[in-house]
Order: C-alpha cells, then sequence, then structure tokens
C-alpha cells in the first residue's frame, strides 16, 4: 500500500520535530551541567557539638570535569572556608585520566585555602594507583578508613573519619571508628555513598558527607526536589537517627554530561557557635 503525499509530509515533520526535539534536549542538559552554584547551609551547634563557629567547604564527583572544578575552587576561595572536603569520584571510569598537571595544581590550590581532606568514590577505583599519586603529589591527605584529629578555631577537637566506598565493599568502620557512646570528640563522617549510613548505625558519628548521587540529575522545576534511584536522600541536609544529620552534594561534574533541574554544586556549611 503506497502513502499518500500528505502522509509522507506528515511523516516528515514528525521526524523534523523529533530531531528538533533531540538537539533542544541535549542543549538544555549539556547547559544545565555547566551551571555551577555556591550554595550554604546553616546547620544547628549540635549538628558537630561543641566544634562552631566552623565553615566547611564540600567538594566533590568532579568526573573529570577540570573546567568546572577550577570553578568550584575560584568559589571555595570566595568562601574562606576553615576545613575543605573532597567527596570522591575524581575521576570518570569511561574516560582517560591523564595530563594530571592542571587537576593537581587545583587539588594544591585546594589546600593553600584551607586544610584538605579527601575520599575515594566508586569510579575511583578502577583507576586508583594512579587518582592516589595525584592526591599524594598535590599534599592532599586521601583517607581511606582512617582517621585523624582536627582541632578547630574553636579549639574543639575534631575526628575526622574518611571510609573507603560503599559500592566497592572497602568500608571498614571497625578499623577507624569507635562503637556508640564510647567516642569523646565531635565526628564528621566521610563517606561517598549516604547508602552506607545504615551500615554505621552502631558507630559513633555525628554528621556526614556524602556525594554520589549527582542528585538524579533531574529536579522537579521549581521545587528543591530531585529524582535518583541511587538514594533515598538525593541531595539536601537530612536528619538521621538519634540527632545524626547527613549531607548530600549534589557534585560538581556529571554523568553523559547533561543535568536537568539539578545545576550541580559545591556547599559551605556553616555551624553555628
Amino acid at each position: 500500500m503506497k502513502l499518500k503525499r500528505h502522509h509522507i509530509k506528515r511523516l516528515l515533520w514528525l521526524a523534523a520535530a523529533l530531531v528538533f526535539l533531540y538537539y533542544c534536549t541535549k542543549w538544555f542538559g549539556q547547559w544545565g551541567a555547566g551551571q555551577l552554584e555556591c550554595n550554604t547551609l546553616e546547620l544547628p551547634a549540635e549538628s558537630l557539638p561543641g566544634a562552631g563557629p566552623l565553615r566547611i567547604a564540600f567538594v566533590s564527583d568532579v568526573h573529570n570535569n577540570r573546567a568546572l572544578f577550577k570553578e568550584a575552587v575560584d568559589m571555595v576561595e570566595l568562601a574562606k572556608p576553615d576545613l575543605i572536603i573532597y567527596g570522591g569520584d575524581f575521576i570518570m571510569v569511561s574516560e582517560r585520566f591523564m595530563r594530571t598537571r592542571k587537576p593537581i595544581e587545583e587539588l594544591r590550590r585546594l589546600g593553600s585555602i584551607a586544610p584538605t581532606f579527601a575520599i575515594l568514590g566508586n569510579q575511583d577505583y578502577e583507576k586508583l594507583e594512579q587518582v592516589e599519586r595525584v592526591f599524594k603529589t598535590a599534599g592532599i591527605p586521601l583517607l581511606r578508613n582512617q582517621a585523624l584529629d582536627w582541632t578547630a578555631p574553636s579549639g574543639q577537637e575534631i575526628r575526622i573519619i574518611g571510609l573507603g566506598d560503599y559500592n566497592e565493599g572497602d568500608e571498614a568502620p571497625a578499623q577507624c571508628m569507635k562503637p556508640q557512646g564510647q567516642e569523646d570528640k565531635p565526628v564528621l563522617l566521610l563517606s561517598h555513598d549516604p547508602e552506607s549510613r545504615w551500615l554505621l548505625r552502631q558507630y559513633d558519628w555525628d554528621l556526614m558527607l556524602s556525594g554520589h548521587t549527582h542528585g538524579g540529575q533531574l529536579g522537579i522545576p521549581f521545587t528543591e526536589h530531585y529524582i535518583s534511584l541511587r538514594s533515598s536522600m538525593p541531595a539536601g541536609s537530612y536528619a538521621f537517627e538519634d540527632n545524626r544529620r547527613v549531607i548530600v552534594t549534589r557534585g560538581v561534574g556529571s554523568i553523559w554530561g547533561m543535568r536537568f533541574f539539578c545545576p550541580p554544586e559545591i556547599n559551605i556549611i556553616d555551624i553555628k557557635p
């Protein structure tokens, strides 16, 4: 059966409309992925007891995006934090991690702004030796199931704990955390995936910083709600059992280079005195 001329025209118009819609969607997603924000969260003193006033800059999930990483470091520098945390996934596993001079220079710049500590994300394990070399060369401690004590400007010692990645089965909390009721310092916990919180309920910690979700890279327009299949905590600040708190950042980079109503971000966390 032959198609009539007007049917052919309709099919051509439909094909043209679909192509147009595809490129518009792709452009909008790529544009959204480049709109880096610096968002401030104010937390009550009990979020990290005795530590405030304290300003923490939280950067995560750069995924090889050098241009946005430089922009993120510029934002951190303007914020003048007391402490900087990098939350994992420095690389994109599907891309070559090469010519590392620029990433090393930006990491060094972070370390010159304030004391800086980092953890690994799941993608970093695919090129683990190289990622570890970059952080070591930059002079940024990479905490992998390790704890250290850091003195806040208030004079309060804070225990900073960095876990290995939950998705890679590398977390070992028993090596670096104390059971509930035995810790005598406020604990800032760094764990790339917020879903790891369920494995850490029996340990002492106060404030957990996570990334990994990217906020789902999809948000509901004109709201602050995000759609993620990775976590019930896609992005934002969440209360969790016994006055604990989990902060999940949308991160700097993105998968497939697109975001929709879910712009990339760094977080400035202000803890009240």
